[in-house]
């Protein structure tokens, strides 16, 4: 046997050369209040002006933490005007270590634009680990599908969640000095 051989790598099953994790310690102390941006993109403009490519989006919070609960106050959609589009939790939800809330904005609901983004308002332990926060874009682009990911960032100072106008859909404006209503002369 030469010494040029490949070795087989032999299996073990003591575990007493392994080390053992060391101990998880919960998060502890008043809780902290935080806010982390999402940026995220409803639609993409295209060449010829009046067309846009339309995307979903799904938001993906993730509780990154092993040991500590932490609770979801509100996660606010905004268009690329920054109103409020959509308000996504009616009250707050907590998410358990390791476990992730989902939301969707459908392909077809284009209302947040290109500069489209979330503000996900959490409380937890203040030694907790900072969620992991993404947002992730699909649609057909041209001749194939596209998709990509942004990344949240948290921001120092707290905006106060009820200090932003809520976006009003499209109403049809009534002509000066005239009467909108069909059929009206």
């Amino acid at each position: 046997m030469s010494g040029c051989e490949p070795k087989t790598p032999q299996a073990s099953n003591d575990r007493e050369d392994v080390p053992e994790p060391p101990e998880a310690v919960a998060p502890s102390g008043d809780p902290s209040v935080r806010t982390v941006y999402v940026p995220a993109y409803s639609h993409l403009p295209q060449k010829a002006k009046p067309r846009r490519s339309l995307l979903s989006i799904l938001l993906s919070v993730r509780n990154v933490d092993s040991s500590a609960v932490v609770t979801l106050n509100s996660v606010d959609y905004f268009d690329t005007s920054g109103h409020m589009v959509k308000r996504y939790l009616e009250r707050p939800r907590k998410l358990r270590p390791l476990e992730t809330a989902e939301f969707l904005v459908d392909t077809e609901d284009d209302a947040g634009g290109s500069g489209a983004n979330f503000l996900v308002y959490w409380e937890g332990p203040p030694d907790a680990h900072p969620l992991l926060t993404e947002s992730v874009m699909w649609g057909y682009l041209g001749q194939g599908y596209l998709s990509f990911t942004s990344r949240g960032v948290e921001l120092d100072r707290r905006p106060d969640p009820d200090d932003f106008i809520v976006a009003e859909p499209d109403c049809p404006q009534a002509p000066p000095g005239g009467d909108a209503s069909p059929g009206a002369r």
